[in-house]
């Protein structure tokens, strides 16, 4: 389960509005709503922080290893990365689901992609157009 379904889960099985969740991590309704709609995640440590201090859970249950991934690429490269990085992801869960593939093989190829995935962007930044101020 990811990230955005963890939060609305337990705002639904504790019977929270958005704004009531919202307001009790120290966020507003509409970060909420992205978080939830799974297109954005928090930047900032604390948040993370308050949300599993209100969920009375542990960091761990609330992100997968996908979601810290996709967290990464937001937080470095905005929404557009973002979408491109999740549809990388996707295919990965297809590529791996039906498959005899071993965890140690899985953990490795997600690494060699991920890895592969941020050279290429710091390639592209560095001979793509620069921005003129």
């Amino acid at each position: 389960m990811a990230f955005a379904d963890r939060l609305k889960e337990f705002r639904e099985k504790e019977k929270l509005s958005q704004a009531d969740f919202a307001k009790m991590t120290g966020i507003s309704t509409r970060t909420l709503v992205h978080y939830e709609d799974g297109e954005r995640y928090p930047r900032d440590v604390e948040v993370y922080k308050k949300i599993v201090e209100v969920m009375n859970c542990d960091y761990n249950y609330l992100l997968e290893e996908s979601d810290e991934f996709l967290n990464r690429v937001y937080n470095m490269g905005g929404k557009k990365e973002l979408e491109k990085a999740r549809a990388l992801t996707e295919g990965l869960s297809s590529l791996f689901a039906g498959g005899e593939i071993s965890d140690e093989d899985k953990d490795a190829a997600f690494e060699a992609i991920t890895r592969a995935y941020w050279e290429a962007k710091r390639e592209n930044k560095k001979y793509g157009r620069k921005k003129k101020d």
